[in-house]
C-alpha cells in the first residue's frame, strides 16, 4: 500500500481538497457536483478533480448544513405482498433520477411500528416521507409535516394531506356490478377483521352500496372475516364455506391473495370454480393470471400510484407545489378471467 493510498484511508478527501486541485472555491465545487449553475469548463474541471481524488460527497454533513438530507423514507405495510412491489420499484426509479436514496421500513400493519419508523426518519432528517398507513390514524404524519418534513400518503386516502391512490369506492362498485350482471344474487364476501384502512373501507362501502341498490344483501353466514389478507386467510375462509350446507354462488374477496387461497381450497374440496362458486378478487397482483383458475379481479394501477406519489413528494421537497393538498384518485379497471367470466 502506498503512502498516498494509506493517507486517504486515514483522512477522507474533502470538498476543500477538490477545490484546491480544481483551482476553484468550495462553493463552486458544491454547485458543480450538485447540479448548480457553473460554466461547462469549470464543471468538467471539478468533476475531473473529484474523480482523480476519488472524492465521495458527505451526504450526512450536507444534511446537517441544510437540516435535511436528500434521503426519502418510505413505510409500507408488508414487504412480502406483491401488491406493493411495483409501487416500491416506481418510487425507487423516480428517486434515482433525482439523485436520492430511499430507505424502506415495514410496519407489518402495526400502527406502533409505523409511528416508530416515521419518528426514526424524522431523527435522520430525511428530505421527505412516503407512507402507506396501517390505520386511519394519521396524527403522527400531521405532526411531522407541521415540523417541515413533506409527507405523501400512498395507496390510501388522507383527507387533510397529499395522497395518491386508486378510487377504491369505484372499484368496489365495479366488482358488485360485475357479479350482478352475471346473474348472481347469492353473494358471499371475505374481508379482514378489525379496523380497516381507507382502501378496504372504500371498496367495501362501494360494493355494499351497489348490492343494496339492487335489493341484494350478503347473508351473515357468507360474510366471512379473516385475520389478515394472505393466501392462508383465503384458505381459512374457504373452510368456512365448505362447512355450510347452503353456499353462495359467487364470492368477492377483498384481495387477490385471499381469492387465490379461496380457489385453491374450494377446488381441493371438490367445488368447481366458477360453475358452483364464482370468485372475484381485487388488485390484479402479478400472480392473478397464473392462479389455478385465472382470477377475475379489479386492477389497480399500482406503478402509476408509486410514480405519482414520488413525484408529488419531490415537488414538495423542491418547493414546487402549491399550498393546496394534492389528492389524486386513479381509475381502477375490471379484468375478466375464468374465475368469474
Amino acid at each position: 500500500m502506498t503512502a498516498l493510498s494509506a493517507s486517504r484511508i486515514l483522512t477522507p478527501i474533502t470538498l476543500d481538497d477538490v477545490a484546491r486541485l480544481a483551482g476553484v472555491s468550495p462553493i463552486t465545487v458544491s454547485r458543480a457536483l450538485h447540479g448548480g449553475s457553473v460554466a461547462v469548463a469549470t464543471r468538467e474541471r471539478v468533476l475531473a478533480a473529484a474523480a482523480q481524488l476519488d472524492y465521495v460527497p458527505n451526504l450526512l454533513a450536507r444534511g446537517l448544513v441544510q437540516n435535511r438530507t436528500s434521503t426519502v423514507g418510505m413505510v409500507i405495510v408488508e414487504l412480502a405482498n406483491p401488491f406493493f412491489a411495483p409501487m416500491v420499484s416506481a418510487v425507487e426509479t423516480v428517486a434515482a433520477k433525482r439523485g436520492s436514496l430511499v430507505v424502506i421500513g415495514e410496519s407489518a400493519r402495526s400502527e406502533q411500528r409505523e409511528r416508530q419508523y416515521v419518528d426514526r426518519f424524522r431523527q435522520l432528517r430525511v428530505g421527505g416521507i412516503i407512507v402507506t398507513p396501517a390505520t386511519r390514524r394519521v396524527d403522527h404524519l400531521e405532526a411531522i409535516r407541521g415540523a417541515g418534513t413533506p409527507v405523501v400518503v400512498m395507496s390510501r386516502r388522507w383527507e387533510d394531506g397529499d395522497f395518491v391512490t386508486a378510487d377504491n369506492g369505484a372499484g368496489g362498485r365495479m366488482a358488485a356490478r360485475h357479479l350482478l350482471s352475471r346473474g348472481h344474487r347469492r353473494i358471499g364476501l371475505i374481508t379482514p377483521e378489525g379496523p380497516m384502512d381507507t382502501s378496504f373501507q372504500d371498496r367495501l362501502r362501494g360494493f355494499r352500496q351497489v348490492l343494496a341498490s339492487a335489493g341484494v344483501s350478503v347473508a351473515t353466514a357468507w360474510d366471512l372475516r379473516t385475520k389478515a389478507t394472505r393466501i392462508e386467510d383465503g384458505i381459512e375462509a374457504a373452510d368456512g364455506l365448505l362447512s355450510l350446507a347452503r353456499r353462495p354462488a359467487a364470492v368477492f374477496a377483498m384481495t387477490d391473495r385471499m381469492a387465490m387461497g379461496l380457489i385453491q381450497r374450494l377446488l381441493a374440496g371438490g367445488v368447481r370454480v366458477p360453475d358452483e362458486i364464482a370468485v372475484l378478487g381485487y388488485d390484479d397482483i402479478p400472480f392473478a393470471s397464473c392462479c389455478q383458475v385465472p382470477l377475475t379481479t379489479v386492477r389497480i394501477p399500482v406503478q402509476q400510484v408509486g410514480d405519482l406519489a414520488a413525484e408529488c413528494l419531490f415537488d414538495r421537497m423542491d418547493g414546487r407545489s402549491s399550498p393546496r393538498h394534492r389528492q389524486q384518485l386513479l381509475a381502477p379497471e375490471m379484468v375478466v378471467r375464468a374465475s368469474c367470466p
